[in-house]
């Protein structure tokens, strides 16, 4: 089968740790596992496992044990990029694998900032203090990576030709749930695209308007020139840049610095970025205003 078939997802949305390392190596993994009976759900939980023990050494004032627990986030990454590609080597690619998928990266670092919360306060922090900083960076985490995801998705829905599924808290409700899981995964993948939508809202409205009919020229080409500098900004706050910056301020010693970083000047990205992002979209959805207004 093409490389690319189940290597990349665009050199607009890849960043280079992406294309050089994970991806190669996920793909060594993904054929490794093509002839057995290996399932892409049994990958996702492998990299579900390793991620949990890797954020457990972080627990522990050690470098040894802290540079490990690094290590293994990034084999538990390696992973994560495996059972996608497995899934479109079988081509079993699933709504519900993408779901399991998000739920384990959630499971994940949720356990991370559990154990530096923890670490803290047995060092002697107060935990008054700890605890509200550490909930606050894990949810300023997790809307960065769904606005990353989003972004990188309406990327390719809109530039790209509708490549990837671009899914919408709307389409939830026409999905049928057999089981008392696949129920519980819907509600957990509509809550979680319509807390990310609310971030894009004019992205949307452009993407329920192109459902509705809407023709806007060009617009392949617009929506790439005006949105790849943003998509490639995205890298600041992505996933492979966290574990850069856990190598640089808790493997040393400073678990308080990697919370005050996620919460503070990664979420000031996070802002410009969707500020951009949403000019943008409004300039594909209203051409004329956005004449009136260069003229004036």
């Amino acid at each position: 089968m093409p490389v690319n078939a189940s290597f990349d997802k665009g050199p607009a949305i890849e960043e280079w740790t992406d294309t050089v390392f994970f991806r190669p190596i996920g793909l060594r993994i993904a054929r490794a596992c093509l002839p057995t009976a290996v399932s892409p759900d049994q990958v996702t939980l492998v990299a579900l496992l390793v991620g949990l023990a890797a954020g457990h050494l972080l627990f522990y004032n050690s470098v040894a044990l802290n540079a490990l627990g690094v290590a293994l986030f990034v084999v538990s990454d390696i992973f994560d990029s495996a059972d996608g590609q497995l899934a479109r080597m079988r081509g079993t690619a699933t709504r519900f694998g993408k779901i399991l998928d998000g739920i384990s990266d959630g499971a994940r670092f949720t356990n991370m900032y559990c154990h530096l919360i923890a670490r803290l306060i047995v060092a002697g922090a107060a935990w008054w203090l700890v605890v509200p900083l550490g909930v606050a960076a894990g949810l300023a985490h997790a809307r960065q990576s769904g606005a990353v995801d989003y972004i990188r998705q309406l990327y390719l829905y809109l530039a790209e030709g509708g490549r990837g599924e671009l899914n919408l808290a709307d389409d939830m409700a026409a999905i049928p749930a057999h089981t008392a899981v696949a129920a519980a995964q819907l509600r957990f993948y509509h809550n979680y695209l319509e807390r990310t939508g609310r971030m894009v809202p004019r992205s949307l409205e452009l993407v329920r308007r192109l459902r509705s009919g809407l023709r806007v020229p060009d617009l392949a080409d617009r929506w790439a020139e005006l949105q790849r500098p943003v998509v490639r900004q995205c890298a600041w706050i992505g996933q492979n840049i966290r574990f850069l910056l856990l190598a640089v301020t808790v493997v040393p010693g400073h678990p308080a610095a990697f919370l005050w970083v996620t919460l503070v000047p990664m979420s000031g990205v996070l802002v410009a970025i969707l500020v951009v992002h949403e000019r943008h979209a409004a300039m594909v959805l209203h051409p004329d205003a956005q004449r009136l207004a260069q003229a004036a």
